[in-house]
Parts: C-alpha cells; structure tokens; sequence
C-alpha cells in the first residue's frame, strides 16, 4: 500500500509534459464546465472524486497557443451543451476567433445541440450532426420561484429590509410573482443577451439573419435535424465516423484510429510550460463566487483572502499593474467594504484595471467601481447597485404549528432581536431598515466617487437595478467591452510596460495542497457529492437555503438571482 500510494502521488504531481504529435487536432469539450481557474479534485483514482475543472482563461491561453503551434493543424469542437456563462462564452467565442486567423481548420460535432452550446460551436467552417439529432430553438426564458404562500401557510412572517425599487432579491418570500419593475428589468436584460446571441450567429453563419431566425423561434419552426440544414445552421447531417474520416482526410491519418487528437486539458500543460519571465509582473487577481466575511473557500470570495492578495500586490515592486477579475453575484456588504479599501490604496500606487465575468453585480460592483478603468462583456450581469436585509419570523410556526412557546428576560427591550421566535418590534424595523438605507447611501457615494459621477447621476441607474455590459458603458458604470486579455494589455500600457509577464493569484491549490488541507477537501467532496445526488436545479435550491443562513440579519449586497444552466440542456 504503501509504494501504492507514492506511484499515484508521483503520477499525480508528474511534471512530464504531454507530446505534441505531427498533424495534431486539438479537442474542445465545450459541455466540460469551465471555472476562472482550474480546480484540481484529488487523487486520481477512478471513481475517488470528479475530474479536474478545467480554468477558462488556461484553455483561452491554449488555444491562442495552437494557433502558433505548427503541429496543431485544427480545433474539432465537440459537445451538446455550454456549462458556461454569457460573458465567459463570449470570451472562449473570441478565442477561437482569433484561432480562425491562423488558417487551420475548426470542425464542430455533436449529437444534438442546445442554442447556447450552438453559439459557439456556429465560429468552426464547418458544423455537423448526426442525422437523429436535433437543434434546440425556442428562444430564451427566465423562471423564478415564489415562496410567500409558502411561507404563509407555515406560519413564518419574513421581515424584509430594502433599498432600491429594482432590488428584487427579497421578491420570492413577500410577493407572488414578479413586480413590474423587476419584470422591467428581467425583460430589457433577456432582450439584450438574445439579441447579443443572434447577432453572433448571424455574423458566423452567412446564410442565417436575426429576423428569420426570432421566426423560427417563435414558430418552434426547428423541429428536426434537416430543418436546421435547410436554415443554413448545420452544414451536414453525419454520424461521428464519418466526420473523422473527413479529419483523418484533412490530416493525412491512415484511418480515423490514427488521428492525433489531443486533449485541450494536456495542451494546457505545454502552452503554460515554463519559460523566461521578464522582471515586470501584472497581477491578475481572481475573484469568484459569493463574497463572504473571511477566508475564500469553494465558490466563495473571502474579503480577507482577496484583502491579503490585493495588498500583497501593492507591496510587491516587481508587479506594475493589477487586474481583478471579478465573477460574483455579490453578497456580504462587510466584506465588500474590506475588498473595496485594498482597492482603493492599491490604486494610489499603482494601475488596477477590472475585467468582469458572466457577473459583476451588487457587491460585485462594489468592488469594481473604484478601478482605473472597467472592462465588461455584452453579457455580463452587472450594476444592481441596492443593499437588503431579511430575516425570519417564525413564532406562528413555533406556537400553532408545532405547540412550542418562548418567554424571556432582558436587560433592555431589544437584547434579543433578530431572533426568529418572536416578532420584531416597530422600533427594531426601523433600526434595519435605517441600516440598510445608510448603506445604501455608502455604495451611492463609493460609486459616484469612483466613476466620478454625481450621487443624484448614480441613484438614477442604481435603483438595484441590474444592466448589462453594454449598457453599463452607456450609463457610465463600465468603460469598455473587452476580454481578460484586454484589461491586461490596458493594465500593461498603463504601467507604460511592454515586457511583462503574469502573476496569477490565488495560486491552484495543487494534491499536496489537498492532502494537508482535510477540511476544504472534505467540503469539497461534499459540494460534488451533493452536484451527483441532487442535480443543478435542487443543488441550486440547496445552496440558497444556505445563503439565507449565512446572510440573516447583515445588508447584502447581492444579485437578485442565481445564475444556472438549463435543465437537460433546454
């Protein structure tokens, strides 16, 4: 057992660097979800953990290497589904555009494709399917979910607190369906992000235009394999052997078993091979999840950890420039604060350039709106500049429901408030919302500050209303649309460098990491464990029940929603 052990740690922290072949064609799982940065599982024993999660930005950096490659002579892009947001498939769509320059060839294959994985597959020269597959088309929707008869029938009374008509986070527990402010914003944001998605699929595919395909839309007008032909969208109905004797063809293999298909995953490890780093370093920080009080954990911003890299950053001589890269929906407006003054004072010192992900909302944007400048995808979430606060009351539940009463003593009236066995007092309501309102007025000043408007021009479009990348250009909350590469090549003019090379931070926690850290690896195999039992949709509805323990009774500054990928790939 025991030279068992030290053959899988070796295999596991091999440093032996994959060979590229002759005629090698890369291969892109686009279904394969996609963090900011990679996430190394564990051990690699099969069945003991998921696979690694590979980073967005490494495989970006991969194919911007393939293309220089002289052995990779193509990209076959595979996979049904897109596993990424709006703004990070906007970033990959761009990668592989500029792979398209190099004149190597792109094919793209599945069985059937949902629109939003076609999005990207739609970039190749030529797109395939099999014959019995079918291309989704029914446009896009947004569901919500409503818990205030719920609540009612339970006999739990919320007591919510917000700022902000458009900040609909606190909606599902005191309303039964959406306001019209939130539906206001819900149908202008949609509108925006599938006009932005025809727009691309038009630009790709020359037979396809935006106006014939919202008709077969909202005709359902793609009911088989050959109405997708005939639209123009797919090139040709094959089965999966016919397209690679078309690649064995294109690269001269023998038959399609002697193909060099390549992994991106093990081109990663060549692209990122070590080589001469010049003095000047650029920073780029990465911030992504829910922004929480502490220490960063799975999907989670810690306002100390990020404090800590930011400030690491400043005090470093060598690194001339920062760039945060923020994916979040928000959250804890402590922590926010913590990040946003490390912020603040690295910006005395030195450029700090922001590059937003599928979101950069609520404390999200807080943390964003002092940068020197803002780089935003037309898909990207951002803005919901409002704060709330919600708590629960659940003495009716308690005394009619269950038989349980509670009596108490105090050394003042409200000793005990926030707690959820009795009602609150309309003294204890004004003093939250008080709190609320004057954090509020906190991210109107910060806001305004930063982006160096007025405080009366930040309140017109904050409201917690959320916009998307374009239009936060337009009203003065981002500056430019552009991808991670972008805000780096701004951040380096800045720092008026022009041989640099990257710092990213946090650093991968690699298996050694893991095996000495028993605690995040334990929450870690629960996460994934908890993905495989319940699904998206009731992971999902897990995690918000853990959310709403986290952020009783604290102004939150969060996305009024949570951001998740179709069911069955719909």
């Amino acid at each position: 057992m025991f030279l068992l052990g030290i053959g899988i740690f070796s295999a596991a922290t091999s440093d032996d660097v994959p060979e590229v072949k002759e005629n090698t064609v890369l291969v892109i799982d686009i279904s394969k979800p996609m963090m900011e940065q990679r996430v190394e599982q564990g051990l690699p024993i099969p069945g003991a953990q998921a696979d690694d999660m590979l980073g967005l930005h490494d495989v970006i950096a991969a194919i911007d290497a393939a293309a220089k490659e002289p052995k990779i002579k193509g990209i076959y892009l595979v996979g049904a589904n897109n596993a990424l947001g709006f703004a990070n498939s906007s970033e990959l769509r761009h990668a592989l555009l500029r792979f398209k320059q190099s004149k190597k060839f792109m094919y793209a294959y599945a069985n059937y494709y949902e629109q939003r994985a076609y999005e990207l597959a739609a970039v190749a020269d030529f797109i395939y399917m099999n014959p019995a597959g079918s291309l989704d088309w029914q446009g896009f929707g947004v569901q919500l979910a409503f818990f205030k008869d719920a609540l009612d029938k339970l006999g739990v009374a919320p007591e919510i607190f917000y700022a902000g008509q458009f900040k609909s986070a606190t909606e599902p527990y005191r309303l039964t369906k959406m306001s019209e402010a939130n539906r206001l914003q819900m149908t202008d944001m949609l509108q925006q992000l599938y006009s932005h998605f025809l727009q691309n699929i038009a630009s790709s595919r020359p037979k396809a235009d935006t106006a014939a395909l919202r008709v077969l839309a909202h005709e359902l007008g793609m009911q088989s394999a050959q109405d997708a032909v005939t639209a123009g969208l797919i090139d040709k109905l094959l089965y999966d052997d016919e397209v690679k004797e078309i690649i064995a063809k294109k690269t001269g293999a023998a038959n399609i078993e002697k193909i060099n298909f390549m992994a991106v995953k093990d081109f990663i490890e060549v692209a990122l091979q070590a080589k001469e780093q010049p003095t000047d370093k650029i920073a780029v920080i990465f911030a992504e999840g829910e922004i929480v009080n502490g220490k960063s954990g799975d999907g989670t911003i810690g306002g100390e950890t990020i404090r800590q890299l930011l400030r690491k950053a400043r005090f470093d001589k060598n690194v001339k420039a920062v760039v945060l890269r923020i994916n979040s929906p928000g959250g804890s407006a402590l922590a926010s604060e913590v990040i946003w003054r490390e912020v603040e004072l690295v910006k005395k010192e030195k450029p700090l350039v922001v590059s937003m992900g599928d979101y950069a909302a609520s404390g999200g944007y807080f943390i964003s709106c002092g940068a020197d400048s803002i780089f935003a995808q037309p898909g990207t979430l951002t803005g919901s500049i409002g704060v709330y606060s919600m708590l629960f009351d659940a003495s009716k539940l308690m005394s009619q429901k269950l038989g349980i009463t509670f009596d108490e003593v105090s050394t003042a009236p409200a000793a005990s408030m926030g707690t959820p066995f009795r009602s609150m007092s309309a003294v204890e309501r004004r003093f939250f919302q008080n709190g609320v309102d004057s954090t509020y007025q906190q991210f109107l000043r910060k806001v305004a500050n930063g982006r160096g408007m007025t405080i009366a021009a930040v309140d017109s479009v904050a409201q917690g209303r959320v916009w998307s990348g374009n239009t936060a250009i337009t009203k003065g909350l981002a500056d430019k649309i552009g991808t991670l590469q972008d805000a780096i090549a701004c951040a380096a003019r800045m720092a008026k460098t022009t041989s640099y090379s990257l710092r990213q931070w946090p650093e991968v926690e690699t298996l050694w990491d893991k095996l000495f850290n028993e605690k995040k690896d334990q929450q870690t195999s629960m996460a994934i464990t908890i993905q495989q039992q319940l699904g998206v949709e009731f992971t999902t509805a897990w995690k918000h029940i853990q959310l709403l323990k986290q952020q009783a009774g604290t102004p939150q500054m969060r996305l009024p929603f949570f951001v998740m990928p179709p069911a069955n790939g719909k």
